[in-house]
């Protein structure tokens, strides 16, 4: 059982903030009705031990912010050994050595 390919989203989530609660449930509605709930997972508020089990499971990281300034993430992956995929504006540009450490991708679906 099980699928052969799993696709968890991590991050924060405030149940104060009604659109982050509101993201967070489409995004489990839209996983459902695609029919993706068993390889799709969204954890949320992860501790420092968990993101670290997480990367080292991780067959890659997808970095999706567009204009971030820096951006943590792609350097906890390729700490962990990962590659990262990440949208070629901002931070990743300076971070991400494409085809060495990552890709970076144009910002399109």
């Amino acid at each position: 059982g099980g699928a052969a390919v799993r696709l968890v989203l991590a991050g924060g989530l405030d149940e104060r903030l009604p659109e982050q609660v509101a993201c967070h449930a489409e995004l489990l509605a839209e996983a459902g009705a695609l029919g993706l709930q068993e390889c799709v997972e969204l954890r949320t508020n992860v501790s420092a031990e968990e993101r670290g089990a997480l990367f080292a499971r991780a067959g890659a990281v997808v970095y999706t912010p567009s204009f971030e300034h820096f951006g943590i993430v792609p350097l906890e992956a390729m700490a962990a050994g990962r590659p990262v995929i990440a949208v070629a504006l901002g931070g990743p540009c300076e971070s991400v050595a494409h085809g060495e450490t990552g890709w970076l991708c144009e910002p399109t679906p």
